[in-house]
């Protein structure tokens, strides 16, 4: 599948999987600017800047000089939501011809975009993220969340004002942290008209383009790439064996296979993905034909007997000059879904072995149902307002328990383990208060017996609220 194109930013995946369907949000800000360093994209490490004043919006993305790219890489893409246009330019290398395509959405991508485009994503996330504490980051207050999951952990800074995401750094399960992106001098004043100016004598691009992408927004293969086509390999065909669902001890390796088809000799740099990115690699090729590809992951580092683990994977291509400067469009493979099941058993070496017959014992007690109970879940009134959480497990047996109070919003985010006794019921609680309306009018209470597994084996309750904060 031939994809996107300017746009070289990889969509942050959230751990759990959040939606990534971007809007423009009526209470939003209209006019701001903001630089992303870093921004991560299939390339490596970016630079992006935004600027927006009302139905504009200006994007520059850069890819600095590195060991594998001669010269600075630096794109344009300026948006126009009234006249429901884009243009894009190449600023790093004029012989590329600008563009003007039919563009149909209200905003920005998410990927550029983390004011405007990440007001869906951020309410799914705060509903299930745990608060640390508060910071100030680039000199934004903001609330530390933290969302745990299988292949590792999430760390998000969630500016007070606006609801957006600060910070965002990634911990996969056995690798070093990676900061996926960070807002830099972001200021809500006007900024300047000359920000906005539009290229002249543009082509003029047939279809259309959204903010969720499968369009080019810089042309057709013809007319973008300019004098470039002359010596970046066109990525022709890419795809991504199936892969067996796996059940067995974890953690559990799996090897993804793919395949690179180009029309001509040059480099091609590739990444496989399944949850997160994984480093990006560059294949040359001697002459135009195919190349197979392969990646060995990990899954279930931290995840007990009975978990079910859920992957979609993906093989992302695209071709680099002879100054390692990446090809206009990225070409993607069909998404390769497949299952981890945890089960009981010896680790050796860290890689799975047979599963051991369990012992002639009784089943394992499970938590049946949860209830969570929320005083007040409406009010309309001066703040701060006290807000009082009480969840009850149910379980067809005794045994340990663990639980979640996944309230951040209003700082009432709490973990831990529990005893269910021979009555098959227990009862926790939290307590947390607004200061302010929450951004998201929602929380949730999970619960499910130890070991602790991945959170779809849990049972869960959400309960809306309707909270006003008049002062």
């Amino acid at each position: 599948m031939r994809t996107c194109h300017s746009q070289l930013l990889v969509a942050i995946i959230i751990l759990g999987g959040l939606s990534s369907s971007p809007r423009a949000d009526t209470q939003a800000p209209r006019t701001y600017s903001y630089v992303l360093d870093p921004a991560v994209s299939i390339a490596g490490s970016a630079v992006v800047k935004v600027v927006r004043d009302g139905p504009l919006e200006a994007v520059d993305q850069i890819l600095p000089a590195s060991a594998g790219r001669a010269k600075e890489f630096h794109t344009r893409v300026l948006y126009d939501f009234r006249a429901h246009k884009i243009y894009s330019q190449v600023i790093s290398d004029p012989s590329v011809p600008c563009t003007v395509m039919t563009y149909r959405s209200p905003a920005a991508p998410q990927e550029f975009d983390v004011i405007t485009g990440w007001a869906v994503p951020m309410k799914e996330l705060l509903a299930r993220a745990k608060q640390l504490r508060k910071e100030t980051v680039n000199g934004v207050s903001a609330r530390v969340m933290e969302v745990k999951g299988d292949q590792g952990e999430q760390t998000v800074w969630v500016a007070d004002r606006g609801g957006f995401p600060v910070k965002l750094v990634m911990r996969p399960a056995g690798k070093p942290p990676i900061t996926m992106l960070e807002i830099k001098d972001l200021s809500f004043a006007k900024p300047p008209a000359s920000a906005f100016t539009r290229p002249s004598g543009c082509q003029v691009v047939p279809g259309e383009s959204t903010a969720t992408g499968g369009h080019a927004e810089i042309g057709t293969g013809a007319t973008a790439r300019g004098s470039a086509s002359k010596t970046t390999p066109k990525v022709t065909s890419v795809t991504l064996r199936p892969v067996a669902d796996y059940s067995g001890i974890c953690p559990a390796r799996v090897r993804l296979t793919g395949t690179i088809t180009v029309d001509k000799p040059g480099k091609v740099f590739y990444q496989f993905g399944a949850g997160t990115m994984e480093p990006g690699k560059t294949l040359t090729f001697t002459r135009a034909g195919t190349k197979t590809v392969t990646s060995e992951l990990t899954f279930g580092a931290d995840s007990g007997p009975g978990s079910r683990i859920g992957i979609g994977a993906v093989l992302h291509a695209t071709g680099e000059d002879a100054s390692g400067n990446p090809d206009l469009f990225i070409d993607v493979s069909k998404n390769v879904d497949f299952t981890i099941t945890c089960t009981d058993g010896a680790v050796a070496g860290g890689r799975a072995l047979e599963a051991r017959s369990p012992p002639p014992t009784s089943a394992k007690p499970s938590v049946t149902a949860v209830e969570l109970s929320v005083t007040p879940t409406r009010y309309k009134g001066a703040c701060p307002v006290v807000v009082k959480l009480v969840g009850t497990l149910k379980a067809d047996g005794p045994g340990t328990a663990y639980f979640q109070f996944q309230a951040g919003a209003l700082g009432a985010g709490r973990d831990g383990t529990v005893q269910i006794g021979a009555d098959g019921t227990a009862t926790v609680t939290s307590e947390g208060q607004a200061s302010q309306t929450p951004e998201v009018q929602q929380v949730r209470f999970l619960g499910g017996m130890e070991p602790r597994g991945h959170q779809e084996n849990a049972k869960w309750v959400d309960v809306m609220l309707d909270i006003q904060c008049t002062n």
